[in-house]
């Protein structure tokens, strides 16, 4: 008898006002005490809802390095500052700890580049497609563009640790019978 396939891409939906990153970081410090080798970016600092905030940070898990991803344009600009040469040269550490095969990768946001098409989206392809088990949180007003993306394969997950952890132990006791 066949077991249910559990989906390896959980997209973590979360509205405004709240915070998918604090239950992310829980697990990932709960899951790498327990063995699991974790790739990818945790995102540091606030960042509001208008894509305003300066001290917008990537921390990359694997070698605890940082990298500013936000883009100072002026008092006067409107609109996302995200740099995408910052995300440009995330998406290139990303490939590379790809190569060391964690168990698990996480993608920090699902934002406005891969929602136009660009961003990490295609290495966040790549990892799918190599059947990486990848969380990515998602916001909720890119809902449409993830879901025109994903396709219905992915495990779409509320901000919460307990929901991550389920995800995880399903992914990680699920098996294929043939």
């Amino acid at each position: 008898m066949a077991s249910q396939i559990v989906s390896r891409l959980a997209a973590i939906m979360f509205d405004r006002d709240e915070d998918p990153d604090a239950p992310l970081r829980e697990f990932v410090a709960a899951a790498r005490a327990g063995g699991v080798r974790i790739a990818g970016f945790m995102q540091e600092h606030a960042n509001d809802e208008n894509c305003m905030a300066h001290d917008v940070r990537l921390r990359d898990l694997d070698t605890d390095a940082t990298l500013q991803i936000m883009q100072d344009l002026g008092a006067q600009s409107e609109g996302c500052r995200v740099d995408p040469a910052a995300i440009a040269a995330a998406a290139r550490m990303l490939e590379t700890a790809r190569e060391r095969s964690p168990d698990l990768i996480l993608v920090n946001r699902f934002g406005r580049l891969e929602s136009e098409g660009g961003g990490m989206l295609g290495e966040i392809g790549r990892a799918v497609a190599d059947g990486d088990a990848l969380i990515i949180c998602v916001p909720l007003r890119y809902r449409e563009a993830w879901n025109a993306f994903a396709e219905g394969l992915d495990s779409q997950l509320p901000p919460q640790r307990a929901a991550i952890e389920t995800w995880w132990a399903r992914v990680t006791s699920s098996t294929i019978d043939v």
